[in-house]
C-alpha cells in the first residue's frame, strides 16, 4: 500500500515541476486556491473535484468495480510559492464518507524532493465538537480520520520528512515549493467524499510550540495478559525527544471500562473481570494536548499449560482452592493443640517405657543362657557314672 502512493507522490512532483510560473510569497492568511491550478493523479481511482466560492474543494473518489488491491488518488495545486518563512500548514476538513478517511499531506519542494509527514512523528488533530487538540501519527503513511469527522488539521513541518528517507524527519527545510495536495489510498469498492478548505501557512514563531510536540508519544506494554487471578500492571509515561524538559502528563482512560483502571501518574492495572479485547489510555500533556494509546488485551495462555500427568500448572482461584479446615472445627480451638501435645507426650514416655522393659528382659534372658550353658559343660567334664 505504502509504494502506491509514494508512486503517485513522485509522479505529481514530476508534473508540479513542469510549472514554470513566478515565485509568490505567501501572506499568514487564507491560501486563495484556484481551479485552474488543481491537477489530478490516480493509478485507477476515479477522481471528480470540485472547487466553491469560498475557496473550498470537494474531493471524491471511487474504486467501486476495480480489481482487489489499493489504489490512489493525489490532488494538489499546482502553483510556485515561498513557504521558507514558515513552520506549519493548519487547513479545515471534513469527512463525509461512510468509512474512514486515510489520507496525508505531500509538498514538492523546487529541488524536485516531496516531504510527508512520517510514521514515527504527530500532526494535531482537532475536532470542531470539542475543540481538544489530540496528537496523531500516521499508520503505514497515512492519517486516519473517523466517518463524519468535522474539523481543523495542523501539519508541524517538523513532521515532514523527504520520501523514502525516513532519517530525515525533523531536518527538513521548505523554502520554494511548486505544489502541495492530498493524497489517499483505499481498497477496492469504496468510495470517499471529502472536503478541505480554510488552507493557512502558520509562521514559524507561531508554530514553534507545537513543532516541539511533533515526537510526543506513550510509551508502555502494547499487550497486556488478562489476568485469571490476582491482577496484570503495567507503567506507561510520556516521552520526547525533542522537547524541552519532561513533558506533564496525566492519564486516564478513554472511556470507562469495567475492571481496568489507571492513575493520573500511568499505572495501569486490570482486574480478572475486564472482558474488551482492547482499551485506549488518554494522556493529557501540559494540560492542553491529548496523546492516545491503544493496548490489546489478550487471554493468559498460562490456563493452557498442563503437567504430563494433565494437572494444570495455571495458579487456581480462591473458589478452586479445597478448604482442609475450618476455624470452627474442633481441631482448631487451644485446648484441642494441648490435647494433643499431652497425647504425643505419654505416646512418646510409654515408648521409651516398653523399649526399656524390653532391653531388660533381653539381657535377663541372655544371662540365664549363659548360666545354662556353663552347667552343661561342668556336667560334660565329669566322669561317667552307672
Amino acid at each position: 500500500m505504502i509504494k502506491k502512493w509514494k508512486q503517485l507522490i513522485l509522479a505529481a512532483s514530476f508534473a508540479a515541476l513542469s510549472s514554470l510560473l513566478p515565485v509568490q510569497a505567501v501572506q499568514a492568511e487564507q491560501l486563495k486556491l484556484s481551479g485552474s491550478m488543481i491537477r489530478e493523479w490516480n493509478n485507477g481511482t476515479q477522481v471528480d473535484t470540485h472547487m466553491d466560492k469560498n475557496g473550498s474543494i470537494q474531493i471524491q473518489t471511487s474504486t467501486e468495480g476495480l480489481k482487489k488491491g489499493y489504489y490512489s488518488a493525489y490532488i494538489y495545486e499546482l502553483r510556485n510559492r515561498d513557504w521558507s518563512s514558515y513552520g506549519a500548514l493548519t487547513f479545515s476538513i471534513r469527512n463525509e464518507s461512510e468509512m474512514t478517511l486515510p489520507f496525508n499531506v505531500v509538498i514538492t519542494r523546487a529541488n524536485q524532493s516531496s516531504l510527508t509527514v512520517a510514521d514515527n512523528r504527530n500532526v494535531i488533530v482537532v475536532p470542531k465538537a470539542t475543540r481538544e487538540a489530540t496528537l496523531v501519527h500516521p499508520t503505514a503513511g497515512l492519517i486516519e480520520l473517523e466517518p463524519g469527522f468535522v474539523g481543523q488539521i495542523r501539519i508541524p513541518f517538523s513532521s515532514l520528512m523527504v520520501q523514502d528517507k525516513a532519517k530525515t524527519a525533523g531536518q527538513v527545510k521548505l523554502g520554494k515549493i511548486t505544489g502541495w495536495g492530498i493524497t489517499t489510498t483505499t481498497t477496492e469498492n469504496v468510495q470517499l467524499n471529502v472536503r478541505v478548505g480554510n488552507i493557512k501557512p502558520v509562521s514559524r514563531k507561531q508554530a514553534a510550540a507545537e513543532n516541539d510536540l511533533t515526537t510526543l508519544q506513550i510509551t508502555g506494554e502494547e499487550r497486556m495478559m488478562k489476568p485469571e487471578a490476582g491482577e496484570s500492571i503495567a507503567q506507561y509515561e510520556v516521552h520526547s525527544s525533542s522537547s524541552k524538559g519532561i513533558p506533564k502528563a496525566s492519564f486516564q482512560l478513554d472511556s470507562p471500562v469495567q475492571g481496568a483502571s489507571i492513575t493520573p501518574d500511568g499505572l495501569l492495572t486490570l482486574q480478572t473481570s475486564v472482558q474488551l479485547e482492547s482499551l485506549t489510555i488518554r494522556a493529557l500533556v501540559n494540560g492542553k494536548w491529548n496523546l492516545t494509546y491503544t493496548v490489546m488485551m489478550d487471554r493468559s495462555t498460562a490456563m493452557n499449560v498442563q503437567e504430563k500427568d494433565g494437572t494444570k500448572r495455571a495458579i487456581p482461584s480462591p473458589d478452586q482452592v479445597t478448604k482442609v479446615v475450618n476455624p470452627i472445627d474442633p481441631l482448631m480451638k487451644p485446648w484441642m493443640e494441648w490435647l494433643i501435645r499431652i497425647i504425643l507426650s505419654a505416646a512418646g514416655i510409654l515408648t521409651l517405657a516398653a523399649y526399656g522393659i524390653w532391653r531388660r528382659k533381653g539381657r535377663n534372658t541372655a544371662r540365664a543362657q549363659k548360666r545354662r550353658s556353663r552347667r552343661e559343660q561342668r556336667r560334660a567334664r565329669r566322669p561317667f557314672s552307672m
